[in-house]
């Protein structure tokens, strides 16, 4: 297969618009084709902006593009992304992938039953300075001995005047388990083996936090809030073991940086046939463990809680 080089957008939100088409528009070796929205009038308008036609229905689109990059509510992504890959489209797709299992191995059957490329922008795995701290920190567990354990604090601020994302009624339903969260679990998957058995506990708001067991011992935490305080909000991490304790570094780079390069790698895999390490299949088991939460917290308070007396 050839790489692709026709892109058309899946969303006319300001991720959609600012990430997803101005790195399209922007990227020497592709053509952004256009956007469809739910919201004609929007489509219309992040087109003039930024590039491109817009489409008034997703199969017209689908005839003219040769991948998808979805920038979309996650319920809304999956069965998009599901009629894409079986059009044999390849798919950038954004996180988390789906809100239940049933509807991200949907997905990635689409994907097996055509072999098209698929990519999850997990925004952080696309930056060189998270990447080589990574590689890093793989170098230190292969001299000294696995990880042992990983804490991460995942703090966003919606509420904030001016927030893009204020008015996004999926992330103000869902919360900050599933936004933060897959940002949270695509470091501590780079650091430990997969998760098995997981843990969840409520916050103020929409805060929520996660203990994660993984196989062969490790364990983790995370603490996550789209919601937080003024003053209170960014991402930290930490990993230990017997390399010592290490601290995740901030990145200099841009998300539309970051979204380019997974453009060349999404084009990379299509034209070579490996799957990308970050595809439907990956994107599928991070919300493996964030439904596996979720179901933590729907549990009645008496049967996820022991009282201390």
């Amino acid at each position: 297969m050839s790489a692709p080089r026709r892109f058309g957008v899946l969303g006319t939100g300001f991720w959609a618009e600012t990430c997803h088409g101005r790195a399209l528009a922007d990227h020497p070796d592709v053509e952004l084709v256009g956007f469809w929205g739910r919201d004609g009038a929007r489509a219309r308008a992040a087109a003039q902006r930024v590039g491109g036609a817009a489409f008034a229905d997703v199969d017209e689109l689908l005839g003219a593009v040769d991948a998808v990059t979805i920038a979309l509510p996650p319920d809304v992504q999956a069965p998009l992304a599901a009629r894409a890959a079986r059009a044999g489209r390849h798919l950038i797709l954004d996180k988390p992938l789906a809100l239940d299992v049933a509807a991200a191995d949907d997905v990635l059957a689409a994907t097996r039953e055509t072999g098209v490329a698929s990519v999850l922008y997990a925004t952080y795995l696309f930056q060189p300075d998270i990447t080589g701290w990574l590689a890093r920190m793989a170098a230190l567990a292969a001299e000294h001995g696995p990880w042992e354990g990983a804490l991460a604090r995942w703090g966003g601020t919606i509420d904030a005047p001016g927030s893009p994302y204020g008015g996004s009624a999926w992330r103000r339903e869902w919360g900050g388990l599933w936004d933060c969260g897959p940002h949270a679990l695509s470091l501590v998957l780079s650091l430990l083996p997969p998760v098995e058995r997981v843990a969840a506990a409520r916050g103020v708001r929409d805060a929520v936090n996660v203990a994660l067991e993984h196989r062969g011992g490790a364990g983790s935490a995370l603490s996550l809030t789209l919601t937080a305080p003024a003053g209170a909000g960014g991402s930290w991490l930490s990993v230990w073991g017997p390399g010592g304790r290490h601290e995740l570094p901030r990145f200099a780079g841009t998300p539309q940086e970051g979204f380019a390069r997974a453009v060349d790698q999404l084009r990379a895999a299509a034209a070579t046939g490996s799957p990308h390490p970050l595809d439907a299949a990956y994107a599928r088991d991070v919300v493996a463990v964030l439904a596996a939460a979720q179901h933590h917290l729907d549990l009645p308070v008496q049967q996820r809680t022991t009282a201390v007396g």
